[in-house]
């Protein structure tokens, strides 16, 4: 699923109207239409629905809601910020049709206006925000800004048009006050800024609405989300007459005193994504430990250089093994050491199959992530933000506020696949590919799952799947794993009581990296169960995430 720039949007729109023919008034009738669907699907117990439109297309849609939702018997109250016949374009038909039906626009132009809007948002079961569209970039203040404080002070759910008024299409930066929506309809594409913080936040779930725009119009973005269906697609068949050899055998190099479980957690991990053989390589001192925690996994004693540090001659036994195996996984729980940073180097220059990066291996890069261009293929890397700065010369809030830019950067720059880790995990190509992966949430946000990423994505990777497509479809499947968590609650099960204080997808607290491992099973067979089950919303509405 193509995720769009508001520029990108922008064109499409251009292109389906003035190349293929499809009139404006019909995308913006469509727009509307995907919105009330997406209303009546909420199956409100009873109250009033205000509609919030302001200027634009985006209030355009506002407008033609309201008469769909009034026409479906709903109870409705509409409000502009626009004067009367202010409206332009599209907008302007729209307004004109309302008009001419009698139908009632309380304008907040008025005065007076805002205080009566507040009282009938008291009275509301939900608020519609059709105030701004992808066209912000400046703090939105004025009337719209009051209209937006009285919406989030009204305690009413909303549910926004495209995104959550205030909230930048690109960034997802809300630098003035913004709507806090339970529910976004985002429409032919997400918008970037829905996939990344504080506009991911402000937009709560997230439905894509289709309004008859073709794909091929939108091939030409880079940028993706990845879905269920995609990551189905991707996970090998398990034929009947497989074993152990041929499930894919994993090489992990990882471990050190005080985090052996760093080690444990990234081989089980491999084991539990699908691998038949696991290997893992740490050094000797700590192995009767591992031993002791893995009953699975093949544990090699490598020799130290010091307690709990690889000593360089193990290069050549992890190159030996390294010749049997489908990928080399390294850096869970590595000691910082210059022993390392050799043995890093080495294997990037010497192993004959896929690498994997990720924690101890990424420290030992920093300041040299050159060496990454040396491997045979792209190597798979999995920095959070504090170590992709490190990496990149910059401090992690930095990297925070550019997540895609820097992830992008550093593919091209590095000839590496960066799996940046953090809310809404981003994986960047050195062919400028972006794949924003939309599943997971702060369940995840605990020492030792980003071990589990790492040896869940060698796995697929040992299990057929090429580099690109297994950091795609491990985060997908780690993330997922963290939705199952119990406590998790699905927001369209929100709907009815159209109140509540619970956000969407929030898991309870008290929840391990051991737990998440321990959901991996339900979270592959979640998978096939999300790829194919219709959409609860309707046959034009796709949720963003799964919704379990």
């Amino acid at each position: 699923m193509k995720v769009l720039t508001a520029a990108a949007m922008r064109e499409a729109d251009r292109r389906t109207m003035e190349e293929l023919g499809l009139p404006g008034p019909v995308l913006m009738e469509t727009a509307a239409m995907r919105v009330a669907e997406a209303v009546f699907a909420l199956k409100l117990k009873g109250g009033r629905v205000v509609v919030a439109a302001g200027p634009g297309n985006n209030g355009g849609d506002g407008l033609a809601l309201a008469r769909i939702l009034k026409n479906g018997g709903l109870e409705v109250s509409l409000w502009s910020t626009v004067e009367a016949g202010g409206y332009r374009g599209d907008a302007a038909v729209q307004e004109g049709f309302l008009e001419r039906c009698g139908f009632p626009v309380g304008r907040l132009a008025e005065a007076g206006a805002v205080r009566r809007f507040k009282a009938d948002l008291s009275g509301a079961a939900l608020v519609v925000d059709a105030l701004l569209g992808t066209g912000v970039n400046r703090p939105v203040e004025g009337l719209v800004a009051k209209a937006i404080e009285a919406i989030n002070g009204s305690g009413v759910p909303v549910l926004s048009v495209d995104l959550p008024s205030g909230v930048y299409a690109d960034s997802g930066e809300a630098p003035g006050c913004a709507v806090q929506a339970r529910w976004t309809v985002t429409l032919a594409c997400p918008k970037r800024g829905l996939l990344l913080y504080p506009g991911a936040a402000l937009a709560g779930e997230v439905l894509v609405g289709q309004i008859h725009i073709p794909d091929f119009v939108l091939e030409e973005s880079p940028a993706e989300v990845f879905t269920a269906a995609q990551a189905y697609a991707l996970l090998p068949r398990r034929s009947a007459d497989m074993h152990k050899g041929t499930a894919g055998r994993v090489l992990l190099v990882a471990g050190s005193p005080g985090m052996s479980g760093a080690a444990a957690l990234a081989a089980r991990a491999a084991l539990m994504g699908g691998a038949g053989l696991v290997y893992l390589a740490a050094p000797q001192s700590i192995c009767p430990a591992l031993e002791a925690k893995l009953m699975e996994v093949i544990v090699l004693p490598l020799p130290e250089a010091a307690p709990g540090v690889i000593a360089a001659q193990a290069v050549e036994l992890l190159l030996e093994r390294a010749a049997s195996c489908g990928v080399v996984a390294a850096g869970p729980g590595l000691a910082p050491a210059p022993e390392t940073r050799a043995l890093v180097g080495a294997l990037l220059g010497r192993c004959p199959v896929p690498l994997v990066l990720d924690a101890g291996a990424l420290t030992a890069l920093a300041g040299e992530p050159g060496l990454l261009r040396r491997a045979r293929q792209a190597p798979v890397i999995t920095p959070h933000a504090g170590e992709m700065g490190r990496l990149a010369g910059l401090d992690a809030e930095a990297v925070q506020k550019a997540r895609p830019e820097t992830a992008l950067q550093g593919a091209a720059d590095w000839r590496c696949i960066v799996v940046l880790k953090g809310a809404h995990t981003i994986i960047a190509t050195p062919q400028g590919r972006l794949t924003f992966n939309p599943s997971g949430g702060p369940v995840l946000a605990t020492a030792g799952t980003g071990d589990l990423l790492t040896g869940l994505i060698a796995s697929l990777i040992a299990q057929g799947l090429d580099s690109g497509d297994a950091a795609r479809a491990g985060a997908f499947i780690h993330g997922l794993a963290g939705d199952l968590v119990p406590g998790r609650r699905s927001s369209r099960s929100l709907c009815t009581g159209a109140g509540g204080s619970e956000r969407p997808g929030s898991p309870g607290r008290g929840y391990t990296a051991s737990h998440i491992l321990e959901l991996f099973p339900q979270a592959f067979a979640a998978l096939e169960q999300a790829a194919h089950k219709p959409s609860p919303w309707g046959p034009f509405l796709t949720p963003l995430r799964p919704i379990f």
